[in-house]
């Protein structure tokens, strides 16, 4: 089964479009399949799984070795100074495997996986956190992480919503215009902590304001699924390689992960504002 240039290129997903990048051996038992697909989706979730384990883990053996504590939450919950370490690592160590993974699609076996390992421990840490000062926000998070995925999968593959090229430009630059938002206020807020912008900021972030930006990242989160099925169903639809699965399977997992994270953001605004 072949696909010719002018196919290859006529696909919305520029991902897609550059999926010459793999061997050229396209093969009638080589093609991508909901299946394999899923697969590798089981295989993400399952890296994710072990760096929540690696986490809790961790934070047992320093509590009965009795390592020094970094920061006390609250009294049930604690930080200690190695976790702190570790989790810096597994911040810069994601950091540069998402990168690569990014520009790079051929390498998604690898840094795929190095990325959904350091992330489980990451984002465990980060439901740490939110759990010491909110009571049951990471269960709360999880219940409407899950039903986001269900409702998004229902409008999807019941035809209610068609992803076209004017949806994917709008989403991705919502996206990006977040990201280097919040990275900017993030660099900012380490070199000028006390500045007026940042407090301004900060200020807003727990009022009506805030919640309204948070409501928006977890919609954006919500809109990237939808991208991902397209994807997924373009990949099997027009018979793209096979090993174009890891990319699928990788591209929804990095979707769920940023809508948790924002979930968990809005919980926490909707409590703080409530204060």
């Amino acid at each position: 089964m072949a696909l010719n240039n002018e196919r290859r290129s006529s696909f919305a997903n520029p991902a897609i479009s550059r999926v010459n990048n793999f061997d050229d051996a396209y093969m009638a038992d080589q093609v991508a399949t909901y299946r394999g697909i899923y697969a590798k989706i089981a295989y993400f979730l399952g890296l994710i799984l072990l760096g929540v384990g690696a986490f809790f883990y961790m934070h047992n053996y320093f509590a009965t070795e009795g390592y020094a504590i970094a920061s006390i939450i609250s009294e049930n919950y604690v930080i200690y100074a190695n976790e702190q370490s570790i989790l810096i690592g597994a911040w810069i160590v994601t950091l540069i495997a998402g990168l690569v993974a990014a520009f790079a699609v051929k390498t998604i076996p690898v840094t795929g996986s190095i990325y959904c390992l350091g992330m489980g421990y990451a984002v465990t840490i980060t439901s740490y956190v939110y759990a010491a000062q909110y009571s049951g926000i990471v269960i709360e998070a999880l219940v409407l992480t899950i039903l986001i995925i269900a409702v998004m999968a229902f409008l999807y593959y019941s035809g209610i919503v068609h992803v076209g090229q004017r949806f994917r430009t709008i989403v991705m630059t919502a996206l990006i215009a977040s990201v280097l938002g919040g990275l900017i206020f993030f660099i900012i807020s380490r070199i000028a902590p006390n500045s007026a912008l940042v407090t301004t900021i900060l200020k807003i972030q727990n009022g009506p304001l805030g919640i309204l930006f948070a409501l928006l990242g977890v919609i954006i989160g919500a809109c990237l699924l939808l991208l991902d099925f397209e994807t997924i169903a373009q990949a099997v639809n027009n018979g793209v390689n096979k090993k174009y699965e890891w990319y699928c399977g990788y591209s929804l997992m990095l979707s769920v992960i940023y809508i948790y994270l924002k979930v968990l953001q809005l919980l926490a605004r909707i409590q703080n504002n409530r204060n």
